[in-house]
């Protein structure tokens, strides 16, 4: 679904609980992780407006190291280690080379000379590179930083050193660049290739033809389960679906002909919580989220085939009720005969399944999520994050798992603030280190990657950046609130050098203007030369000369 530009959401601060990831929380709870910020930038280097720092040693007495510290630790020894072994190579080479101590042989060629030190940096011509790449590329993003509002950070690294780092640390509002936290904690959570289940299940089985009681229709948290209908609702292109239809037609290939009762939407999977305590009613009004819940049809829309006509389409109350009248009309027109109406209920213990739809594999769900920054895709990932271990799926518990997953993966989660899922929520904060850490951990392959938009294809690029060379280089997450934009992703440059990068802008007191949304494309096009540096060749050693 897109993301409009809603009316200002309500204000106000609700409640929030310190995370604990060992606690399960109430329905109206947050969960926030707070901490000082802090210069670093994990295990970065950062280049921002100056020359690059000298290390220093510290000497102060120790203190313990956290898990992520002690990662650095081992990455500087690491580093030490390979200088240590480029001098160890350079001195065997000028001893072999240089030494002429031992007797020559009668005919032998020349002995060599090193034309460069053994301590030369010209042994690593990659550090003499990086700054005068680094300085190049600062030289022309800086004036389009300075643009940016003062409530905004911005962080760009190309995997080693962030090129860019103004406000990383800063909490801000990132509106659907949340999206990536749920997209990257349903991927290692859920798994990539998990599928969540649609079943249909009576309390014994058919008998010829015949369901004695009730058909229950029980949902697994697919969040694209769709009619054909739902079509007319795409406003970024075609989105993928979970046909609903294909579930009728199994259902008449089992042979069932006619209930007795009623078709009952299950929806207990997930609690009874339609929407986010901090969003406004009119989000779900006029369809930027939907009511939620495990069973959803057409987005708990009510719309075709239950509303041909569509002139009282609107949001479902109860989308299991919704579901199960979709579902009755379906076996209808199928000619299955449905004695009862409609109706809710959880399907008995013991129930028998007739038949079952997988959704599309989280990857997909993920993919669909972040290029049509799909708002009930999201909410309901959320709540199935809660949901996979057993226990019943609530915003609250997802947002548990979700920040327990970040944090075991050392992701700098100080300042993380989490309502919801899908960004809706403007009380949400995160920081642009935290985003970028997100995209870099996931890398430039893989699931996540491929479900960022695209300029000119369906999702939320489909009409931004349609020029080269940023059309065909760029793959990225928006996300637009009434005074908050966001971009983050990964640009190529004209050397084929893959970019991370993050931008969150929350100007204070006003609405989001054109001028806001055009810094982020300014800035990736000053990215494009980079890295601008003398090749690596003309910085290597000197060949050695005859002595």
């Amino acid at each position: 679904m897109s993301e409009p530009l809603p009316p200002e959401p309500l204000r106000g601060e609700p409640p929030v609980l310190t995370h604990d990831p060992a606690s399960r929380v109430g329905p109206d709870a947050s969960v926030r992780v707070v901490g000082a910020p802090v210069a670093s930038t994990g295990d970065r280097t950062t280049i921002d407006r100056g020359p690059v720092p000298a290390l220093e040693l510290d000497r102060a007495a120790p203190v313990p190291v956290a898990p992520a510290a002690r990662r650095r630790h081992r990455r500087r020894w690491f580093s030490a280690a390979a200088v240590l072994a480029v001098l160890g190579a350079g001195c065997l080479a000028a001893a072999v080379l240089g030494s002429g101590g031992a007797e020559r042989a009668h005919g032998a060629p020349a002995a060599l000379r090193l034309a460069t030190p053994v301590l030369s940096a010209r042994r690593s011509p990659d550090l003499l590179r990086r700054p005068v790449a680094a300085r190049a590329v600062r030289a022309a993003i800086d004036p389009v930083v300075a643009r940016f509002p003062d409530a905004s950070c911005v962080v760009v690294s190309d995997g080693r050193t962030d090129l860019a780092a103004t406000n990383p640390t800063t909490p801000l509002a990132p509106a659907s660049n949340t999206k990536l936290l749920t997209a990257s904690a349903a991927l290692h959570v859920l798994g990539a290739d998990t599928t969540l289940q649609t079943t249909v299940a009576a309390a014994a089985a058919p008998q010829a033809g015949r369901v004695a009681g009730d058909l229950y229709l029980v949902g697994g948290g697919d969040p694209l389960l769709s009619t054909t209908t739902a079509a007319t609702r795409m406003t970024h292109g075609a989105e993928p679906t979970t046909s609903l239809e294909t579930l009728a037609d199994q259902v008449v290939a089992a042979g069932v002909r006619s209930v007795d009762g009623s078709v009952r939407g299950d929806g207990s999977r997930y609690d009874d919580e339609r929407k986010v305590p901090t969003w406004p009613q009119r989000y779900i009004a006029d369809g930027t989220a939907s009511n939620l819940g495990a069973l959803m049809v057409n987005d708990a829309w009510t719309q075709d085939p239950v509303d041909p006509a569509g002139a009282k389409g609107g949001p479902a109350p109860d989308p299991a009720a919704h579901a199960a009248a979709v579902f009755t009309r379906l076996l209808v027109d199928r000619g299955v005969t449905v004695a009862g109406a409609p109706a809710v209920g959880p399907a008995p213990a013991g129930a028998v399944p007739v038949t079952s739809v997988p959704s599309r594999p989280v990857s997909e769900l993920v993919g669909q999520m972040l290029a049509f920054s799909d708002n009930t895709t999201a909410e309901m990932l959320l709540k199935e994050l809660a949901a996979h271990d057993g226990s019943q799926g609530s915003t609250a518990g997802g947002i548990q798992v979700l920040v327990s997953d970040l944090t075991a993966r050392g992701l700098p989660v100080d300042g993380l603030v989490l309502h919801d899922g899908s960004g809706l929520s403007r009380e949400n904060r995160a920081t642009c280190e935290l985003l970028d850490a997100v995209i870099r951990s996931e890398g430039t392959d893989g699931p996540f990657a491929a479900g960022l938009a695209r300029p000119g294809r369906p999702g939320t690029l489909d009409d931004r950046f349609g020029s080269e060379p940023l059309r065909s280089r760029l793959a990225a997450k928006t996300g637009t609130l009434n005074d908050v934009t966001a971009l983050s992703g990964w640009v190529t440059t004209d050397s084929g050098t893959p970019l991370a990068f993050s931008t969150v802008q929350n100007p204070a007191g006003r609405r989001i203007q054109a001028g806001d949304l055009a810094l982020p494309g300014q800035l990736l096009q000053a990215l494009l030369s980079y890295p601008q540096a003398p090749p690596a060749e003309q910085l290597s050693p000197l060949p050695p000369n005859p002595t």
